[in-house]
This record gives C-alpha cells, sequence and structure tokens, in this order.
C-alpha cells in the first residue's frame, strides 16, 4: 500500500490537473500555477523577484 506522504511527494513533482487533483484530495495547499510561455501574468506574480538578481557585490572583491 502506498503512503499519503508518497502521493504527496509525487503530485508535487508535476503541475497536471491529476496531480492538483491528488494535493486537494489529501488536504495540501496547491502551488500556484505556472504561466505557459509568452502569457501576460499580473505584476504583483513576481513581487520578490528581483532581490533575487541583486547584485551586492562580487565575490572577487574580497581577493587579496
Amino acid at each position: 500500500m502506498v503512503t499519503v506522504e508518497y502521493m504527496v511527494r509525487a503530485a508535487l513533482r508535476r503541475d497536471t490537473v491529476m496531480s492538483r487533483a491528488m494535493l486537494r484530495a489529501c488536504g495540501v495547499p496547491v502551488p500556484r500555477a505556472l504561466p505557459r510561455p509568452g502569457s501576460i501574468v499580473e505584476a504583483g506574480a513576481y513581487a520578490g523577484l528581483t532581490e533575487c538578481f541583486a547584485n551586492h557585490g562580487s565575490p572577487m572583491d574580497g581577493r587579496a
């Protein structure tokens, strides 16, 4: 018999209708769907993204 944890881990690996249904059935919050390539998304969808790409210095700056 397969455990619920195994089914949840398997469902989280893919973003399909069936995996989302499995997550809902197991009571796990369904992650936001990825937008299709070329689609237009709302501006707030990537609100924290600029922090990821901020250049706070080079790793080469500390070389002696």
